[in-house]
């Protein structure tokens, strides 16, 4: 049975330009699930999105919205508006997704109903069920190289461990120190499923359909991926010292 209520779930939304779709994206969330809450953490964006939000959002409290002063990344954005959640006992669940509908709305549903069985749930690009659209070769090949790489590397069990889409049981989200996170893009996703794994975590995956908007736009770009390379680096030395956190 599903629940609408969802008074108990926390989702996260980083944005940067994103005046296209976020509010169709917010729309659709709430249209699910009426209690839900939503937490947009925009990194001042020069098109808007911020004013947009309070326009059509600012009366409703279900929806918060953080204004970061510059860009810092959907990572650590993601980060504020974890910490942002934790000061609320009543969220069992913490979702993180982008803003521009290449997470369905619709499949947060079956992310917390597998959340139930695991600690972190994520969406998978990569499962056999799973569809990815409209993505040229060079991303796709950017894509599987990072992932076979952080799978090399960390030994973390997740067929796609760059997936922004995930569901995390609060437990989780308390273990994780967020002090230790030193990347800002999206690596740190890495940085976060790396803790969980060393602290023994479960995980867990569903298939999705993968379907990017705007499929000729890509906020990878080459910082993020040395970024990715050498914080994954990091990682394996510090853990071959004892540098680690554990």
């Amino acid at each position: 049975m599903i629940d609408n209520n969802r008074a108990n779930l926390l989702i996260v939304i980083p944005t940067y330009n994103a005046k296209v779709s976020i509010i169709k994206v917010v729309s659709e969330i709430i249209k699910e699930m009426p209690n839900v809450k939503i937490v947009i953490v925009d990194d001042n964006s020069p098109d808007q999105t911020a004013q947009l939000i309070k326009n059509k959002f600012g009366s409703n409290f279900r929806v918060k919205l953080i204004i970061r002063r510059h860009k810092g990344g959907r990572g650590s954005a993601v980060i504020d508006g974890f910490k942002e959640g934790l000061e609320h006992k009543n969220f069992k669940f913490f979702i993180e997704m982008d803003a521009d509908f290449a997470h369905n709305p619709k499949d947060i549903q079956r992310l917390i109903q597998e959340a139930k069985k695991f600690d972190v749930v994520v969406a998978s690009r990569y499962l056999n069920r799973s569809q990815i659209v409209r993505w040229g070769l060079k991303r796709r090949l950017i894509s599987r190289f990072a992932n076979l790489w952080i799978k090399l590397m960390l030994g973390i069990s997740l067929s796609d461990n760059t997936s922004g889409f995930r569901c995390y049981n609060r437990s989780v989200i308390e273990a994780v120190d967020f002090d230790l996170i030193k990347s800002r893009g999206f690596i740190v996703l890495t940085e976060i499923a790396y803790q969980i794994h060393k602290y023994g975590f479960r995980f867990g995956e569903i298939p999705i359909n993968f379907t990017p908007v705007d499929f000729n736009k890509s906020n990878l770009n080459i910082k993020e991926v040395k970024e990715a390379f050498f914080t994954v680096l990091r990682l394996k030395i510090n853990s071959f010292l004892k540098f680690d956190f554990k």
